[in-house]
């Protein structure tokens, strides 16, 4: 009997406790943003508002991989952001330390969340007297309704030519 009374009474808590919740169904009806998923894992570099990541050095080519996510309802099309380098803080030289794919067009798909933008390192030459040099993207929007997140637009990465 002890038994069966101490289950319902915890029971009785168990409801009690729970029907205080609100439900909450949350919607995102902000102005639809795009931005970088490694800025919004990553911390910020000293001194910068975006991380700075290593592109490393390597014999063969690297291509590095940056997924950009669209933050509000998905599209029924496929739309086109605008990725480009953001030179007041870059001092990579595209062509000679980088190349940005499609010239920084990323496509996210119609019913989709994701882009993803590719940057392709050259070999490098491995001379530790060559200085690492920085390149800094920045997402510019569509040019229409999907504006860039103010705090994750940017990404940067060391190179070592």
């Amino acid at each position: 009997m002890k038994n069966i009374l101490g289950f319902a009474v915890a029971l009785l808590m168990l409801f009690g406790m729970t029907s205080c919740f609100e439900d909450i169904d949350k919607t995102y009806d902000e102005k639809t943003v795009v931005e970088f998923q490694t800025a919004i894992t990553s911390t910020p570099a000293v001194g910068r508002t975006y991380p700075l990541i290593s592109a490393g050095n390597s014999t063969t080519a690297v291509t590095l991989n940056q997924r950009i996510n669209l933050v509000g309802p998905q599209r029924t099309s496929d739309e086109t952001i605008k990725v480009s380098v953001d030179k007041e803080n870059s001092t990579a030289v595209e062509g000679t330390h980088f190349t940005l794919t499609n010239g920084g067009n990323v496509v996210i798909p119609a019913n989709s969340s994701f882009g993803t933008v590719t940057v392709t390192v050259p070999r490098g030459t491995a001379a530790a007297s060559v200085p690492a040099v920085n390149l800094v993207l920045m997402i510019e929007g569509n040019g229409k309704d999907i504006l860039p997140s103010e705090n994750y637009k940017r990404i940067g990465f060391t190179i070592r030519p």
